[in-house]
């Protein structure tokens, strides 16, 4: 099998060819006006088969997938009020197909399952009851009597003292939460050695013991031709997306606890948005330092604003974009034109507190951010303790009432 190996914005060296043409890591484009036509990795990292499973593609992060500190940008999503649903669209795993040699990816793929599925299983405030069947040998009669089971198992026996029964029970012991509770196990193994040396380890741990708290009366007990037939519910939305991913998990290592410790170097194919990350983890610190100050994607006129921020004597307009080149270029004219549009949006304006705003009305001086990331580290969080109003302090160029502002990817610390 072989592997073509590029990093995220890099131009893929080939000829226009439908065999790449519906791949989800690259497009054919032009991303800047002196770029040369050609496939061109986006804003998506991940392992990708081109055809027939014989040749595969594989995009990595610019500074390199061992350098990004995901499992604080996973964590820092997680801790926002953001629907399951949601982070769930940043990725797609295809369990189904065979597995990609990908040893640039080692290490991005199951911490991020599994975090996205203690995430979700945190969210769980009680466990789902259910009647289970059971058939089992009593002292005393429950439910009703096997009569001819109970005749060989017992009378003819002259085990008088016994009566085999058959019975429902409703009780937490499920087959939903026992699968829940054995990717849980599951997970603690996986996450072990992260837990001991990632300064989110201790956080990890509390969802860990917290959750499995919380099944300590399930039993782990789940047979491999079950996992199929079990099903979430349309009501239970964070049950229906633990189920998913826990299956996930226990596929992903062959529903063998003892090869959760090994440092697997080949992944389903899969895509990871890099892009829809970025936003994520910018919310969970801006959820962190405003709260409720900050409204995620509130639907105007003229589209979705990726934050908007309404305080007392200051509000603003915020949208994230994945292009560290803002850092030393010019934003792009669509950009411009499109936080321009949410200036003048009445619905949005009026979200903002603007309540009397009509089409004829003055247009109210709202300042446009754009946050952008880079290389380097970052304190925790920039947002915290600080007024957003004292960062808006790099003005773009020639524009009114426009920033930008830097919050660079979280990296690993070297010295560890």
């Amino acid at each position: 099998m072989k592997s073509i190996l590029i990093q995220e914005h890099e131009l893929l060296s080939v000829e226009q060819n439908d065999r790449y043409d519906n791949l989800k890591l690259v497009r054919w484009n032009k991303p800047m006006e002196h770029d040369p036509l050609g496939y061109y990795a986006s804003y998506f990292i991940g392992a990708e088969w081109i055809d027939d499973n014989k040749e595969a593609l594989v995009v990595t992060t610019k500074r390199g997938v061992e350098e990004i500190d995901f499992l604080t940008m996973f964590m820092t999503c997680f801790s926002s009020d953001l629907s399951v649903e949601s982070f769930a669209e940043i990725y797609n795993i295809d369990s189904e197909a065979p597995v990609i040699h990908a040893p640039s990816l080692k290490g991005v793929l199951s911490p991020l399952v599994v975090l996205h599925f203690l995430g979700v299983v945190s969210r769980i405030k009680s466990l789902k009851k259910g009647y289970v069947h059971f058939s089992e040998n009593l002292k005393k009669v429950k439910g009703h009597i096997r009569v001819m089971k109970n005749e060989r198992k017992n009378i003819a026996s002259k085990r008088f003292d016994r009566v085999f029964c058959d019975f429902d029970e409703y009780t937490v012991d499920i087959p939903e939460n026992r699968l829940i509770k054995k990717a849980l196990l599951f997970s603690s193994q996986i996450l072990k050695t992260i837990t001991d040396t990632h300064p989110i380890g201790n956080k990890c741990k509390l969802m860990l013991s917290k959750s499995l708290a919380l099944f300590e009366n399930v039993s782990d007990e789940v047979q491999i031709k079950e996992v199929s037939q079990i099903k979430g519910h349309k009501l239970f939305s964070e049950y229906n997306e633990a189920v998913r991913l826990a299956k996930l998990i226990l596929r992903r290592y062959d529903y063998s606890i003892s090869k959760t410790s090994a440092l697997d170097e080949n992944v389903p194919p899969f895509t990871l948005d890099m892009s829809l990350l970025y936003e994520h983890y910018v919310y969970g610190l801006l959820n962190e330092a405003y709260g409720d100050k900050i409204s995620y994607q509130f639907k105007g006129k003229t589209g979705l604003p990726d934050f908007l921020y309404g305080a007392t004597g200051f509000k603003a307009i915020l949208d994230t974009k994945y292009i560290p080149r803002y850092e030393t270029t010019s934003l792009d004219k669509e950009v411009i034109w499109q936080l321009s549009g949410y200036s003048r949006d009445i619905p949005i304006l009026q979200h903002l507190g603007f309540k009397d705003i009509d089409e004829e009305s003055p247009i109210p001086n709202v300042p446009c951010i754009i946050i952008y990331p880079k290389e380097g580290n970052i304190v925790r969080n920039p947002f915290l303790k600080k007024k957003l109003r004292d960062l808006c302090t790099t003005h773009v160029d020639k524009l009114a009432r426009f920033y930008k502002i830097c919050i660079p990817l979280p990296v690993m610390d070297s010295n560890k």
